[in-house]
């Protein structure tokens, strides 16, 4: 709100304003709503994403004239069916998870016409591209592309080389504080907007420079504790994402534009980098701040180079028996007796 009065000078109320509850249920379907979500051990975020679909699914049931002792697996099969991809088809899959955790309550409470176990349904998931990140050679070129004679050029390079040096993504980025880095060791510390842990990323010399170069003598004079701000006052600490930023470098510098490769693919060009030199991938999980290291599967690119080794020959490989033992050492002999 004090953002639009700044800009505009009128103040924009529209986030406070109530927003009706869409799937009107009974006071004792809205308690019911509470018990199912309370009997799973997920935090109180996940709560407050799966309660519209949790009411929306015995919303469906009472508007069907069925009580939730009374659900059986005809009517969760219709809402699934015919009602989910018409009224809520994007967000079917908390849907789904709602479904299987209102049933698995309800069969555990006393309903007895729930005779299918929901909780092995699965959402099948949309084909995963493997988009490829950015080369070396491409994020040099990009970087450069920077105008490094004005405050937005000096600005850009150094989110630039912090997201590829660090992995760190776009709004953990912006996030940064001033306090948040440690000079005298090479470091930033941030606590992810994605996952709320605390993740520790070490900086290049490079990349330090950058930062110390923009800091220092370009960044705005103003009180805002985070690094990156805007450069025309009223100053502000940045708040949208980094796509055109990375387009107009890409353009400048002549990188091919590659349908959804955009500035998060920095953070895919910093895994693809460490695992193609060798790092561990559980190291290289661990420096992107994933909580599991099945995270990883979609920043790993292809890299050309282990594909080749897998497809060489066992030529080095030594055969010393079964039938392909004679077969090598009389081919050997005729190769021999050839070149005499």
């Amino acid at each position: 709100m004090l953002s639009s009065l700044a800009e505009s000078g009128v103040v924009d109320f529209s986030s406070t304003k109530f927003h009706p509850l869409k799937y009107i249920v009974s006071d004792e379907t809205s308690r019911l709503v509470e018990m199912i979500l309370d009997s799973y051990p997920i935090s109180n975020a996940t709560k407050n994403d799966l309660r519209a679909p949790t009411r929306h699914f015995l919303w469906y049931a009472e508007q069907c004239g069925i009580k939730p002792e009374h659900i059986d697996d005809t009517t969760v099969m219709s809402f699934l069916i015919d009602e989910v991809p018409i009224s809520n088809g994007g967000s079917t899959g908390r849907t789904l998870r709602c479904v299987k955790y209102a049933t698995e309550y309800l069969r555990a409470h006393g309903n007895c016409y729930l005779h299918r176990d929901y909780t092995l349904l699965k959402l099948k998931n949309d084909h995963r591209r493997i988009i490829p990140a950015y080369s070396e050679d491409e994020i040099s070129g990009i970087a450069q592309a920077a105008d490094t004679d004005s405050t937005i050029g000096k600005r850009d390079l150094a989110i630039i080389l912090v997201a590829y040096c660090t992995g760190l993504r776009g709004i953990d980025i912006i996030g940064i504080k001033l306090s948040d880095i440690d000079w005298h060791n090479h470091k930033v510390s941030v606590v992810q907007s994605k996952t709320h842990t605390p993740i520790v990323s070490e900086m290049n010399g490079a990349t330090m420079n950058a930062l110390a170069d923009y800091i220092l003598d370009w960044r705005p004079k103003c009180d805002i504790p985070e690094v990156f701000v805007t450069v025309k006052a009223p100053y502000r600490r940045l708040s949208k994402g980094f796509g055109s930023m990375i387009d107009k470098y890409c353009e400048k510098a002549g990188v091919s534009k590659i349908a959804f490769r955009g500035f998060h693919s920095l953070r895919r060009s910093f895994e693809t980098v460490m695992v193609s030199r060798g790092v561990p991938i559980e190291t290289a999980s661990q420096m992107m701040g994933h909580k599991s290291i099945t995270e990883d599967k979609p920043y790993i690119t292809h890299d050309t180079r282990q594909i080749s080794f897998v497809a060489m020959d066992f030529s080095d490989v030594p055969i010393t028996s079964g039938f392909y033992f004679g077969h090598t050492e009389s081919t050997r002999s005729l190769e021999g007796g050839a070149g005499t």
